[in-house]
């Protein structure tokens, strides 16, 4: 968190106002004018904001707000991009056969197994993102306990969103989810 942001409600004004105009517009939640004036409009893209990342609704930028703000803007692009839907049966196959035969697929799957998000007890699931097709899809690995790396934290999931050219894999990039990172910065559908 960073304790240089002051808390914003409606009515207050300046600088930071602007960032956090220019913060939301950039998520897609402000469409006003960037005018340093924390009114109705702003407001309101605070609240559509909070909603959506289940923070608490009361439309007041404070530390919790403002930390998930810069953790969202500060992940790569991707991952901020919204319409991810679940692959059919046969996407999933298609899907699975591409990470093997692809040096980068084998290398997320490296990653995943490393970091223990394998076994009996762990469910992998498979989206393509509407905008981008197949040239952005996502893989999801949720296991019944903790899992990662990390000896410090435990993470519920894993999820790992491949980028392509073509059909080649040409990077991935990982999000792991767990209570203390917060809710998931890519909003899945289930």
């Amino acid at each position: 968190m960073n304790d240089n942001l002051p808390t914003l409600r409606q009515n207050s004004t300046g600088p930071d106002v602007i960032r956090l105009q220019q913060d939301l517009q950039e998520l897609g939640y402000y469409s006003g004018a960037i005018d340093g004036q924390f009114g109705s409009l702003t407001k309101q893209a605070v609240i559509d904001f909070q909603i959506a990342k289940g923070l608490t609704t009361d439309g007041i930028v404070g530390p919790i707000t403002w930390s998930v703000i810069n953790r969202i803007l500060a992940a790569p692009f991707i991952f901020r991009v919204d319409g991810w839907k679940r692959m059919s049966e046969s996407e999933e196959n298609n899907e699975i056969k591409s990470l093997i035969n692809s040096r980068m697929g084998v290398a997320a799957l490296n990653q995943v197994a490393l970091e223990g998000f394998v076994g009996f007890d762990c469910i992998r699931s498979y989206y393509t993102n509407e905008q981008f097709g197949p040239f952005a899809t996502l893989m999801r690995i949720k296991c019944s306990t903790p899992r990662g790396a990390s000896t410090a934290i435990g993470f519920d999931e894993i999820r790992v969103v491949f980028s392509r050219f073509e059909d080649n894999i040409e990077f991935f990039d990982i999000e792991r989810v767990s209570e203390e990172t917060g809710s998931p910065i890519i909003q899945l559908p289930d």
